[in-house]
């Protein structure tokens, strides 16, 4: 695969890195946060061989690649110096979502990045299942308590890890919320709290405020409030530290503020926070039993695309620290995958599509080995969508099947053929054949379920865009890269944004950006050597273009096209060659605001396009052939 081409098309595609703000990867996606999500391209992406599909999700823009995402996004990183997080907060476009969105978009957000990391210590912990039952190692030997700590480090130490990753999300100081963790974590403080479990008797801060018990170990929720907390209370001292006492005071204030309110308040409230949330979700499974189960196997692809999956893990997790073992959400998830695999296999023996066989094998190995089902999910049966309902439907027997059976999980590890030992359930042998058969029936009844539904198959289509093109558009784009020019102001006045002109043409930057003057004098002078391109006939608009290309549109007044040249005196006409400074027109404005007109003067660059940046310097009262619009 040339990812260095997939890597120029899309950023192409996505707008230019100049509309990139940053860009990050995860498991199976590229996730851009972008400045504005409406140029982008999204058919021509989707058709980009190499990519899977596409997700707009929590303000990013996601492009599905599989396990080629690394390879894709070094070579997306050396085309432009991205970071992995927005420089400029005003740049991220902001998404209005309900409440409940917004905190599963928040847990989702914070959790992928740990999910790593949760899954290298899950799979040790099922080599310390798979191993002792091979007899390659000793249950009670020193390697075997070794590994099982290397296992159990970042679940115990969880909250740790989601500080880290809750505090690039919140945008506060990484090394205040780790330490929010680590005190949650110290011992000391879990000797006190056991021994306020086992006394019944309660700690007290200040001798009057109730510390209450709340184990944090493996926890998620009561760090991720810590931290969401903790944005604010650096805000509040930053405002009331004298700038002298900063470097000691403030820090010690933080952390006298912080973690106390953490203590006392936000961990207590999120561990009983946790503990609703997981008594709803396996309230139904209570309540419906197997056929759950089979319902959550059924709707988890869905839960995926919403991105909301990773929203699970804290309850996984819960149900495994409290009961040892998970047998709700980890069985769904696993017939689904199983499912998405399948399905994936019967198209690429069905279809006649050879480069679409090779995307659908692949995908389905990717499913059914790794548990790594966004390929399948985006790349073969959502977008050939009759798949998807065989995938479902198989999805749907195999979890009645695991359910029925009483299938339990025992680790965390991303459910597939390769993790099956973490089903195994010490003293039940037959957990193993019940896991597998699970696995199996799940495969079949998709893998037959697809074929008989069967899909319509894909028709090759043209992916090759010139790479002349590519290089004639960044040319285009960043002609001026580097070079910074300036053009002058034609109009005495007070200089404005053009977003905040009354009039939508202008205000929207439908006809390019650029600023507005309101003006203080009736003059309007050339902003700089050039040639008029256009002077309209009513007198109340010129167009310029520069010796160095910027297309210029002056516009005074709005609407003052309606006075049909009253008022207005050109002093050029069309196809003159000016210098900076030469007069181009008068114009009376106390005439024209008393009919009725606002002399709010639109300078517009047309061509902006063309550029990577055009942007007013600055509001202020400004004098004529003073700088005014920056162009790079």
């Amino acid at each position: 695969m040339d990812y260095e081409n997939i890597a120029k098309k899309i950023l192409h595609r996505v707008g230019g890195k100049d509309n990139v703000v940053s860009v990050i990867h995860c498991m199976t996606r590229l996730r851009f946060t972008l400045k504005d999500q409406s140029i982008v391209d999204d058919e021509a992406i989707k058709k980009t061989k190499g990519v899977m599909g596409v997700v707009k999700k929590a303000g990013q823009y996601q492009i599905i690649i599989g396990n080629d995402v690394a390879n894709v996004y070094t070579e997306i990183c050396k085309l432009g110096n991205f970071s992995d997080t927005p420089n400029n907060k005003k740049d991220v476009p902001k998404e209005k979502k309900n409440i409940l969105s917004m905190l599963m978009d928040t847990i989702s957000g914070i959790m992928t990045p740990v999910i790593p990391a949760i899954i290298g210590a899950a799979m040790i912990k099922i080599l310390l299942t798979l191993l002792p039952m091979l007899g390659l190692i000793d249950t009670a030997g020193e390697t075997y308590s070794i590994l099982n700590v290397i296992g159990d480090g970042a679940f115990f130490f969880l909250p740790v890890l989601i500080a880290i990753s809750a505090a690039k999300k919140f945008g506060t100081n990484v090394y205040y919320a780790v330490s929010l963790a680590l005190i949650m974590l110290h011992p000391n403080f879990i000797e006190m709290m056991n021994t306020v479990k086992e006394t019944g008797e309660a700690v007290h801060f200040l001798k009057f405020i109730p510390v209450s018990y709340a184990s944090y170990a493996y926890s998620v929720i009561p760090i991720i409030l810590s931290v969401w907390a903790l944005k604010y209370v650096e805000k509040l001292v930053e405002k009331i530290t004298p700038v002298v006492t900063k470097n000691f005071l403030k820090p010690m204030l933080v952390m006298l503020i912080a973690a106390p309110i953490a203590l006392i308040v936000l961990g207590p409230l999120g561990a009983i926070f946790g503990d609703v949330l997981s008594k709803v979700v396996y309230f139904i499974h209570d309540k419906l039993g197997f056929i759950a189960i089979g319902i959550i196997a059924g709707i988890y692809p869905f839960v995926v695309m919403a991105g909301m999956h990773h929203a699970f893990t804290p309850i996984k997790l819960g149900m495994l620290a409290t009961t040892g073992f998970e047998n709700f959400i980890c069985i769904g998830e696993l017939c689904s995958n199983m499912a998405q695999g399948a399905a994936s296999a019967a198209v690429a023996f069905k279809t006649k599509n050879k480069d679409f066989r090779q995307v659908a094998g692949s995908s389905a190995f990717s499913a059914l080995v790794a548990g790594i089902t966004e390929p399948a999910l985006y790349g073969v049966t959502l977008r050939l969508k009759k798949p998807m309902l065989g995938a479902c439907i198989g999805a749907v027997i195999g979890g009645l099947f695991g359910g029925f059976f009483q299938l339990k999980c025992f680790g965390i590890a991303t459910p597939a053929m390769v993790s099956i030992v973490q089903y195994v359930e010490s003293g039940r042998p037959a957990s193993l054949l019940i896991a597998a058969l699970t696995i199996l029936i799940t495969a079949v009844a998709a893998f037959i379920a697809t074929m008989i539904i069967g899909f319509e198959d894909v028709v090759d289509e043209d992916d090759e865009l010139d790479v002349d093109e590519i290089a004639s558009a960044e040319e285009n784009n960043s002609k001026y890269e580097g070079e910074r020019m300036i053009v002058a102001s034609p109009i005495k006045g007070k200089t404005i944004s053009l977003l905040s002109v009354n009039d939508p043409t202008f205000s929207n930057e439908i006809l390019g950006k650029g600023a507005a003057v309101v003006p203080e004098s009736d003059e309007v002078y050339a902003p700089f050597d050039g040639t008029v391109t256009n002077m309209f006939e009513t007198g109340h608009a010129v167009g310029l273009e520069s010796n160095d290309g910027i297309e210029l549109l002056i516009h005074v007044g709005l609407d003052t096209i309606n006075l049909n040249g009253q008022y207005f005196n050109p002093a050029v006409k069309t196809g003159d060659v000016v210098k900076k400074g030469d007069m181009l027109l008068k114009f009376d404005r106390n005439e024209i605001k008393k009919a009725g007109y606002d002399i709010t003067t639109p300078i517009i660059v047309t061509n902006s396009d063309n550029f990577n940046n055009v942007e007013l310097i600055e509001e202020k009262n400004c004098d004529k052939l003073e700088p005014l619009i920056t162009v790079k």
